[in-house]
């Protein structure tokens, strides 16, 4: 049941972050602006809150993911960049219905020694990714040598959810979700565009519909608002929870503030809340589910 419990857990909606670059005195390009040689950083922590009804049993679960990244510039190409990424650190705490963790920075004081040491392995594997100013993945490389130490996980419940985490796909949507936002104008404060892409988390398709608004440029730092809704598509999305088929549906809103350089394009300061219904078909039976999901990216 534990293993369940970990398998259900609510789409971790992929981080946001925007890039700016100044044109002028009162209007931004969003454009990446990267020093080559250079190594820029991330740090995301979710935390999640999840109530369900499980087989006529009420379940309350919270969890928390940290996750570190490195990204260095290796070269400057005509229209984006040569990055290599790398993961610096991989933390996951489950709190309730039971406490579970497994920390790549200390993996004697994980609940599961092996998978722990499975997340430090992964660890400073490098990620060959080539990106333009834009924010576009171009390439992705490297991936594969993430998956040879997922396929060796002798638990199939882990190994699927490890492989849908870091896969080449998720990994590149997520580099994506930081800059493919960018509207096709300069715009000033007060400006607001739309966004309309397709988010990837454990496998599953989510829908992602945004309207953000130049709140304020001040000090190189833009801040901006984020309001939007997230959805699976028409008639839901189909996924494995311990090798057997589920059918998951999602409908939600999100709303949060971005806060970026102005400078580089690199994030300063993220904070955005998901809140959805969430119901999982599995086994003849309908898991229905309320989430919550905030998120906070800090960058340097």
């Amino acid at each position: 049941m534990k293993q369940l419990f970990i398998q259900l857990n609510a789409v971790i909606v992929l981080l946001l972050a925007f890039s700016f670059h100044s044109q002028g005195a009162d209007n931004y390009t969003l454009k990446y602006n990267l020093e080559k040689g250079k190594t820029y950083k991330q740090h995301s922590v979710t935390d999640m809150n999840m109530e369900m009804n499980a087989m006529g049993q009420n379940v309350n679960m919270d969890m928390k993911m940290d996750i570190d990244m490195n990204f260095d510039v290796i070269d400057k190409t005509n229209d984006g960049y040569n990055l290599r990424m790398t993961y610096q650190k991989i933390k996951m705490n489950m709190t309730s219905p039971t406490a579970y963790t497994l920390n790549s920075d200390s993996t004697e004081n994980s609940s599961d020694k092996n998978n722990a040491e499975l997340l430090k392995s992964l660890v400073g594997v490098p990620i060959d990714i080539q990106l333009t100013e834009q924010g576009k993945v171009t390439s992705v490389k490297g991936v594969d040598k993430l998956l040879e130490k997922i396929n060796s996980v002798s638990n199939p419940q882990f190994k699927q959810m490890f492989s849908q985490q870091f896969s080449e796909s998720t990994i590149q949507k997520m580099i994506e979700q930081f800059s493919c936002y960018f509207p096709d104008k300069p715009v000033a404060a007060g400006d607001s565009w739309n966004v309309n892409n397709t988010l990837s988390a454990n496998g599953i398709d989510i829908i992602n519909n945004m309207t953000l608004t130049l709140k304020q440029v001040a000090n190189n730092v833009a801040t901006i608002d984020l309001t939007g809704t997230l959805a699976t598509p028409e008639g839901g999305a189909t996924t494995k929870i311990q090798g057997m088929d589920a059918k998951v549906s999602v409908n939600g809103t999100q709303s949060g503030t971005i806060q970026l350089s102005t400078e580089t394009g690199w994030i300063v300061r993220t904070e955005a809340t998901q809140k959805f219904a969430q119901n999982i078909e599995v086994m003849g039976q309908t898991l229905p589910q309320q989430v919550t999901v905030k998120t906070t990216v800090t960058g340097e």
